[in-house]
């Protein structure tokens, strides 16, 4: 048993950092604080955490209640970390459309003292090695104990992928709707509770044991590298003072992936680098997650187009993921959530600025079949605004009663330019389910709708004159 739970505390340590650490965008998606600073603070923390290790006495000082008590503090400010931007949505649907709820200033604190203490990981990392190591299991021993860990670390997956595919997964999956921060809470104490097991004996580290030479040194310049680089392709949009149409794009990017199921990130920023919109709508672009892969599609996008960007919903929200990337400032970026019964969808409200107009820009994801409530829910927002841009998934046809109720109010952009329709090879247009809405009176000169295999859906792009 010994053996099973120093294994299960080493799986955890890997765990945690797979989760997140590995990644500092994951942890900038939880809580809408700018990747730059994400990572400069986790930066900050190894080399506070690598000085403290060579120092010697510091790795001397350890004991088995110091380490205790500083793996409960990490995982308290952990979860604590992730709470305050986990909602629980409520039942009632005349408690839609909402906004988004502010973080309490608190939060910010719980992140900086959470990054200050995850070094903590590597300390547990080499203690756990260490006492496995002292205990010389056999062959048969190590591989049941490896095996129990491994299970429980596949088990965490699932949980994980459980908190964003809820919908998806009948019985088990709604257990863990709104409950993201359950899933770090399993973890940490996968790796908090055995250290237990781990015997006082262990705990002195000589400097020889944990140190590489130089390794203080090297992880400054490389933590140097790394901050120069970030500062380098963070995006930079030049000024455009004015301008005499305006293209407008929205792509469905399936996570970054492509028809068959292949990730291919790079075909679909090539589609978009093709079209060259002024202003983007993604939809499924949560790619910052275990579900997703761990890797970040917008940021991504953003750098490579040199556009400012908005996230929209934090991935605590287990929802589809929806962003906005604009070469003009985007101002007054906000997110409001639907009534859902399924997977929870969110719509992003902006303001962008050109030529001393200002444009409403929403940009959504509708559930399955585009249900009404949503649309309802999103409309509320939409009927006293003018020059409204509203685009995305809406998974709704022309032939439906939702898309009858949205043209009460906005023009579908396609059929101000094709009033006839227009043949499209591969794709029937009256089955369209991705759509740019626009106020009436704002003229259309441009509009394409047009499949590729980069993606599982078409994307479309509709330009207007400012």
């Amino acid at each position: 048993m010994r053996l099973t739970g120093l294994s299960i505390g080493l799986g955890s340590v890997i765990l945690i950092i797979y989760f997140a650490f590995a990644s500092p965008a994951v942890i900038a998606r939880w809580t809408g604080i700018s990747y730059p600073t994400i990572l400069t603070l986790l930066v900050a923390g190894l080399m506070v955490g690598s000085w403290l290790l060579n120092s010697g006495r510091f790795s001397a000082w350890l004991t088995q209640p110091m380490l205790l008590g500083g793996n409960l503090l990490f995982i308290f400010m952990l979860v604590l970390t992730i709470l305050p931007h986990q909602i629980t949505f409520p039942s009632n649907p005349n408690s839609y459309p909402f906004d988004a709820p502010a973080a309490s200033p608190l939060a910010a604190v719980f992140l900086f003292l959470m990054l200050l203490l995850f070094p903590i990981l590597f300390i547990d990392f080499m203690l756990f090695a260490r006492q496995i190591s002292l205990e010389k299991p056999s062959l048969h021993q190590i591989g049941g104990s490896f095996t129990v860990a491994a299970l429980f670390f596949l088990v965490m997956v699932f949980f994980h992928v459980f908190t964003s595919i809820y919908d998806y997964a009948p019985v088990v999956g709604p257990l863990f709707r709104d409950r993201f921060w359950i899933v770090y809470l399993l973890a940490g104490l996968g790796m908090g509770l055995p250290m237990w097991l781990v015997r006082q004996e262990t705990y002195p580290l000589g400097k020889s044991e944990i140190s590489i030479p130089f390794t203080p040194i090297l992880l400054g310049v490389s933590a140097l590298l790394s901050l120069i680089a970030l500062y380098l392709t963070t995006p930079r949009p030049a000024a455009i003072q004015s301008a005499t149409q305006l293209k407008i794009m929205t792509y469905n990017i399936q996570q970054g992936f492509d028809v068959e199921g292949n990730k291919n990130l790079e075909g679909q920023l090539a589609v978009i680098q093709k079209v060259n919109p002024d202003i983007l709508g993604l939809q499924e672009s949560d790619t910052a997650r275990v579900a997703n892969g761990i890797y970040v599609a917008v940021r991504y996008i953003a750098d490579h187009l040199n556009m400012y960007s908005y996230y929209g919903p934090k991935t605590t929200t287990g929802t589809f993921g929806i962003a906005l990337l604009s070469k003009y400032p985007i101002q007054n970026p906000t997110t409001f959530f639907m009534y859902s019964v399924g997977e929870q969808t969110a719509t992003i409200h902006a303001e962008i600025t050109i030529a001393s107009k200002t444009f409403q820009v929403f940009v959504t994801h509708l559930g399955n079949g585009g249900p009404m409530l949503q649309l309802e829910d999103m409309l509320i927002r939409i009927r006293d605004l003018g020059n409204v841009i509203a685009m995305g998934d809406f998974n709704f046809e022309p032939t439906t009663d939702q898309y009858a109720l949205m043209t009460e109010t906005l023009a579908d952009s396609w059929l101000l330019k094709w009033p006839d329709g227009k043949d499209i090879p591969e794709i029937s247009t009256d089955k369209r389910i991705d759509h740019i809405f626009v106020s009436p009176g704002i003229i259309i000169l441009e509009s394409e709708y047009a499949e590729n295999p980069a993606s599982d859906h078409p994307y479309m792009y509709t330009v207007i004159q400012p």
